[in-house]
């Protein structure tokens, strides 16, 4: 009869339905994730990381924990300074980025993989950075470097590592090469490559100060790094702190203080508006003056 089909058009059908419904699921999927994503960045970069998290909810995929679930709770919680919980998501973070590596297909998606890795290792670092738990620390930050080993601010980070250890031989080299492999390589965009360039300068400024007291150069660094940090309140928290520290080293401790007191007002609630706040009550205690912080 007309309009019957048979059981393999109608088996052939059901494949093709099927197929487009996975299609249509696959893209509403993307555009949901970067979505989730773009607002997820805004509520980060302006410091309102109480919201970021909640945002990071949409991460999950049908009830599963994913690479980009565990990767921006663990960093938002890194900034409340919850960093029990962090240290948990971001070593999920890492370990499902190993996982998802393997499931790449083509060199292209395998490099961006690998980065993601690379991105979450040095992040967990710089948890255990906040702890003071500097061998683990410098051990993520080699196993990005393995990864990603033209990443400035991979190099970056192993400078302040070493300045919060008092190695500043080292910490100066890092610093020096965070620059010279920021200046080489090509960044995702250019705001981010802005943000890793001032927060590169910043720590060489501090470098530099601890290493040879050598004020000129610190001001010149500073006055480069600064205007920048445009974008994120972390990063714009993060070079006025380096600052701080770079003048405490150059013993001026009232303009590292006013560099502390900038960054404590700039990130309220993230990790280097804490750090300032309490390095600003410390400078000012030993000066006799009443903290308002």
């Amino acid at each position: 009869m007309t309009g019957n089909i048979s059981p393999i058009q109608a088996l052939e059908l059901a494949v093709l339905l099927t197929m487009l419904a996975a299609t249509l699921y696959a893209i509403w999927r993307g555009r949901k994730q970067r979505s989730t994503l773009a607002a997820y960045m805004q509520a980060y970069r302006r410091g309102d990381y109480e919201i970021a998290l909640q945002i990071a909810e949409g991460f999950g995929e049908r009830g599963a924990i994913t690479r980009s679930y565990c990767f921006h709770h663990g960093s938002s919680l890194l900034q409340l300074g919850r960093l029990d919980e962090a240290e948990t998501w971001l070593r999920q973070s890492v370990s499902l980025s190993r996982r998802d590596e393997a499931r790449q297909s083509g060199p292209a998606e395998i490099e961006r993989q690998i980065k993601l890795t690379a991105l979450g290792s040095s992040t967990l670092g710089q948890l255990y950075l906040e702890q003071s738990r500097y061998d683990e620390a410098l051990a993520c930050f080699e196993e990005s470097l393995r990864d990603w080993p033209d990443r400035g601010a991979t190099h970056r980070s192993i400078a302040e590592l070493w300045l919060r250890r008092g190695n500043v031989a080292e910490a100066l080299k890092w610093a020096r090469l965070a620059i010279v492999k920021e200046k080489s390589s090509k960044p995702l965009s250019k705001k981010t490559g802005d943000m890793n360039f001032a927060e590169e300068l910043a720590t060489l400024a501090w470098a530099v100060a601890e290493a040879s007291k050598d004020r000129e150069q610190v001001d010149k660094l500073l006055a480069r790094a600064i205007p920048l940090a445009k974008i994120g309140v972390s990063t714009k928290a993060q070079v006025h702190y380096h600052a701080g520290c770079a003048y405490a080293a150059l013993g001026d401790t009232h303009k590292s203080t006013e560099y502390f007191a900038r960054a404590a007002s700039i990130d309220r609630l993230g990790r280097w508006g804490r750090a300032a706040r309490n390095r600003a009550a410390s400078l000012m205690a030993s000066r006799g003056e009443a903290s308002s912080f």
